[in-house]
């Protein structure tokens, strides 16, 4: 038997495949998380919305200390905030990441074009400042990208999860402190 040797391209093709597939199946779980923690985080705003006002105008509780309630309680939906920005990021990814492939490939397509045909740049101010201007945009392609990269960090480290569990409990928990504060609002 004669071992085939593997086709590069098919290869390239399987990899790129595999990703679209990766990609279709991450996307509207990702869409779907992120509608839900940023829907916690708005609830959890107007819930510190309501308790600083029931502190404040409704009990009479001095301004200090009812900003103060109200910012210890915004410390979780800080949290969930940036879950909920870590989200919306990755739901960018794949765009950002074709963005990049086809910005290199055709700056390599057109380098080779040039070498080949013999069109070599001759050393200037202006073609040099046109160069790092072209360097310039794909280090800032390639920032959103990594920024990409970042916020899957705060996604996978375990410490970041327990603490985002924890944040909408409290969420929950302030739902039920909201409305408790409502029914004696009008006792």
């Amino acid at each position: 038997m004669v071992a085939e040797t593997p086709n590069p391209a098919s290869q390239a093709a399987d990899k790129r495949h595999r990703l679209l597939v990766v990609f279709e199946r991450l996307l509207p779980l990702v869409d779907s998380v992120s509608d839900k923690v940023r829907f916690a985080v708005l609830l959890g705003l107007g819930l510190d919305a309501w308790i600083f006002i029931w502190l404040f105008f409704l009990k009479g509780t001095s301004l200090t200390s009812a900003l103060i309630v109200a910012g210890v309680v915004l410390l979780p939906l800080l949290i969930l905030l940036r879950f909920w920005w870590a989200l919306e990021e990755l739901k960018d990814l794949p765009t950002i990441a074709g963005r990049m492939l086809d910005d290199a490939q055709g700056e390599i397509t057109e380098t080779v074009q040039g070498i080949r045909a013999g069109q070599v740049q001759k050393l200037g101010f202006l073609s040099s400042a046109k160069s790092l201007w072209s360097i310039g945009s794909l280090a800032g392609e390639a920032r959103e990208l990594i920024g990409s990269y970042l916020s899957i960090g705060t996604l996978v480290n375990p410490f970041s999860l327990i603490l985002g569990v924890l944040s909408l409990l409290f969420v929950l928990l302030l739902g039920v402190v909201g409305f408790l504060l409502l029914i004696l609002a009008f006792f």
